[in-house]
């Protein structure tokens, strides 16, 4: 796997391209999809776009201890908090019935970078038991084993878990004491209990530096999982905006391709975080280049181009990693 790795590093981006777009043609034909659940917020007006299709609760409310530097908490901000089982299933079940398909169920990590779930499992179990084809999905953290037993016996639909390849971005960005065998061993343990896995590989994660992203695409694709969602590293923490960098379209490509190209049969997806910067369309426009299946929240461009030139676009109001 190495070798391989290290020789399609090495390969032009053009030459991967074809070949990545050769590829996603094979096994998927000419589609592509555009994942709009309504998690956050997405304005398009030719686009019928229900907020809150697709929810997303956190279980710690604002509250996260590691405080990681490009994000300190405010991703929670937008997401639904919840900090007990009870109302947790009133939140649950009002989206339900109000037209929702399904929850992403997350929240702020405890010091061992484990999102705390444990005590919302019997609710997650009841609400699957009520409702089969309402989907749950959970992002864990670095879980433990005990946790993700009783995660599969609540029959949660999907894992989540963001897969980190350079030891010092998980200690200088997540304030954690983890080293990128923890991630493969949460990712192994997952995978031998039968859960779908939907890894998050984030591109410049280590202060929009390119540095641990293709140990982390060496791992899941040895792995092998059920879907691959990458995102662009995105700084939510304005008061350190000008000590991050963006990664340029080509490095993102050139990830997208190879994710592509080793992973010929598996959905590649580009999820819903990407930095609002003037290379965004251009990001968008190069991952279809690279042979990807869905794209979340697209610029309304990027469907144009797609459309431009011959893919058979569809819509879906799904979370990306399920679609």
């Amino acid at each position: 796997m190495k070798d391989i790795l290290s020789q399609l590093i090495q390969t032009p981006l053009a030459e991967l391209q074809s070949e990545a777009v050769r590829i996603r043609k094979k096994y998927f034909g000419d589609e592509l999809t555009f994942s709009i659940p309504g998690t956050v917020a997405y304005h398009d007006s030719t686009l019928p776009i229900q907020k809150d299709r697709f929810a997303a609760i956190s279980v710690t409310g604002g509250h996260c201890d590691l405080r990681c530097v490009h994000c300190k908490g405010k991703l929670l901000e937008s997401m639904i908090p919840v900090e007990d089982p009870e109302a947790f299933l009133r939140i649950a079940d009002r989206l339900r019935l109000n037209g929702a398909h399904g929850i992403l169920v997350s929240g702020g990590a405890d010091r061992n970078g484990e999102v705390p779930l444990e005590k919302f499992i019997p609710s997650i179990k009841t609400l699957k038991e009520n409702s089969p084809q309402f989907k749950v999905i959970v992002h864990s953290g670095l879980i433990r084993r005990e946790i993700a037993i009783v995660l599969k016996e609540a029959e949660v639909d999907q894992i989540l878990i963001d897969v980190i390849g350079d030891d010092n971005t998980i200690l200088e960005v997540y304030h954690l004491n983890k080293k990128v065998k923890d991630y493969e061993e949460a990712l192994w343990m997952l995978k031998e209990m039968g859960h779908h896995l939907a890894p998050h590989i984030i591109i410049g994660h280590h202060f929009g530096e390119i540095r641990g992203e293709w140990k982390a695409l060496e791992l899941v694709t040895r792995v092998g999982v059920e879907t691959i969602v990458l995102v662009v590293f995105k700084t939510l923490n304005t008061s350190q905006k000008d000590h991050f960098e963006v990664p340029n379209p080509e490095e993102i490509s050139k990830i997208f391709a190879v994710a592509r190209i080793l992973n010929p049969s598996i959905p590649i997806r580009m999820g819903c975080i990407r930095p609002a910067h003037p290379w965004k369309a251009a990001m968008e426009r190069s991952a279809i280049d690279s042979g990807i299946n869905t794209i979340a929240y697209p610029l309304q461009g990027t469907i144009h181009y797609a459309r431009e030139i011959g893919l058979e676009t569809k819509f879906s109001d799904m979370c990306c990693s399920l679609v």
